[in-house]
């Protein structure tokens, strides 16, 4: 049998000359569950590029790539076209950047049988939707992606990718915005509508559940692989040490006073959409206050509301019933806030940056909000302090979101907020897209934020790693949020 995929010293060196994989080698047979581990810009993404061949203009490369058989450097992007769907199945890391905002979720999901000029079976699409989840899949398939939360986004990219049960999967952080247990129903479900996969995951946990081998990447080289099982529970190399050890989160202690000023006072708050087919109550009902120097968790179902509730509290969302006060005035009613008073990380991180920006004019945005003016210089050296309180200060602050991958424009999207002095910090999902060393880094710095005065909400469907560093949990189901408080 032909074998699914085959890496032969592979090297990519981007236009910018940076060197993202240096002479790796994987391989894949059939019927194979493999995954690719490594920190945030270790490769693992522009590994997935050069397979399907989406690499930019300019980029070079050595070495070999092969799918059942036939080399992808170098072929033509009518052949490459033909492979990609039938042949190679592809779950990108960014369901919003992977769908266009004016096409419907239907559209999008029936356009992996009209790339290869075929007609959608009636109602194929919205079967293979309710099968992951989706309630009311065939109504929903007629909305847009924004009116979508970002797991079930990302279960659409899912079932597009897997419609015609290709060869080979690869699947770059595919569950990331879903938690634990739909999570692995979901990876069954692509292990079952495909032949060979190629996971890419910071979660080590569901890389231990479901891919017989790991490799794992540092650098763009291949530090370690083998087993499972061998290289999660025994590891040789450092790196993956480090990567297994910050995927160890110890509870915070309980019993956290908060007496700190209230910050953002939300009562009796909901919010209603009209959509097609009817009205969609997203929150019904929330109330909650946030002190300063508290870290206050969100969890939740995808699709629950957690999103909606964060905006509102940030004020980004004017509720249709209920108050929101932040700093003791009404959000809505009291005029405009001080600049940076609230500062929002968002799902999207890659979105929120714009693109035509260098890092350093984001970073600077905030302080130029409340009415500084540095010269070029001073605003780089701000970005560079800014960038390296994140992990990145090895990142050239002329460099575009787009040279990134999702976890530095996450990191860079966390700076920009944190360089605000914010009283109140709104961050949807802060570490699904990062690795857990990074992740680790990511969550201290938000209970510095919240230590130095801050109040701090974060939505996020990990709760092992909200127990590490948030004063209270709570849940949100159906638009509801529970307030019997989860105690770390």
């Amino acid at each position: 049998m032909t074998t699914p995929l085959e890496v032969t010293d592979l090297t990519v060196i981007y236009p910018n000359g940076m060197r993202a994989l240096d002479g790796v080698s994987l391989h894949i047979g059939p019927d194979d569950r493999t995954a690719v581990v490594g920190r945030s810009g270790s490769g693992k993404t522009t590994l997935v590029r050069a397979v399907l061949g989406l690499l930019p203009p300019g980029t070079r490369t050595s070495g070999s790539v092969r799918v059942v058989g036939r080399e992808i450097l170098g072929l033509r992007e009518r052949e490459l076209r033909a492979l990609r769907g039938t042949v190679i199945g592809y779950v990108p890391q960014d369901p919003f950047a992977a769908c266009d905002p004016l096409r419907t979720v239907g559209h999008h999901v029936d356009e992996a049988w009209r790339a290869h000029r075929r007609r959608p079976p009636a109602d194929a699409s919205a079967t293979a939707l309710a099968a992951t989840g989706i309630p009311d899949a065939a109504a929903r398939l007629r909305q847009y992606p924004h009116e979508w939360s970002g797991g079930m986004l990302q279960r659409a990219t899912l079932v597009a990718a897997t419609t015609h049960t290709p060869t080979l999967t690869l699947a770059d952080e595919p569950t990331s915005a879903l938690d634990a247990d739909l999570a692995d129903d979901v990876l069954t479900a692509i292990t079952r509508a495909c032949g060979a996969l190629l996971l890419i995951s910071h979660d080590l946990a569901l890389v231990a559940r479901h891919a017989g081998t790991v490799t794992v990447l540092d650098g763009g080289r291949v530090v370690e692989r083998g087993s499972t099982a061998d290289v999660l529970v025994a590891p040789a190399a450092e790196e993956t040490r480090r990567l297994v050890a910050g995927a160890t989160i110890a509870p915070r202690a309980v019993g956290t006073d908060t007496s700190g000023a209230v910050v953002a006072e939300v009562h009796e708050v909901s919010k209603r959409y009209r959509r097609r087919g009817g009205e969609t109550t997203a929150v019904a009902g929330a109330t909650l206050t946030l002190h300063a120097g508290e870290v206050v968790g969100v969890t939740g179902p995808s699709g629950s509301g957690k999103s909606t509730l964060a905006r509102l509290v940030a004020g980004m969302e004017r509720p249709d019933g209920g108050t929101v006060r932040i700093d003791g005035l009404n959000a809505w009613d009291s005029g405009p806030r001080r600049p940076g008073l609230v500062m929002p990380v968002f799902q999207d991180p890659v979105s929120s940056l714009d693109r035509r920006w260098p890092l350093w004019r984001s970073l600077a945005e905030p302080g130029v909000a409340r009415g500084e003016r540095p010269s070029r210089a001073g605003a780089r050296a701000m970005a560079m302090a800014a960038l390296d309180r994140v992990g990145l200060g090895d990142i050239d602050p002329r460099r575009l979101p787009g040279s990134l991958s999702v976890g530095q424009a996450q990191r860079v999207a966390i700076a920009r907020a944190v360089a605000a002095r914010p009283r109140l910090l709104v961050a949807d999902e802060p570490t699904a897209s990062l690795d857990v060393t990074t992740a680790a880094e990511i969550t201290a710095l938000l209970r510095a934020v919240a230590d130095e005065g801050a109040a701090v909400l974060v939505v996020s469907h990990d709760v092992p790693r909200l127990r590490g560093y948030a004063d209270r949990i709570l849940t949100v189901a159906h638009g509801r949020l529970d307030q019997e408080v989860t105690t770390p």
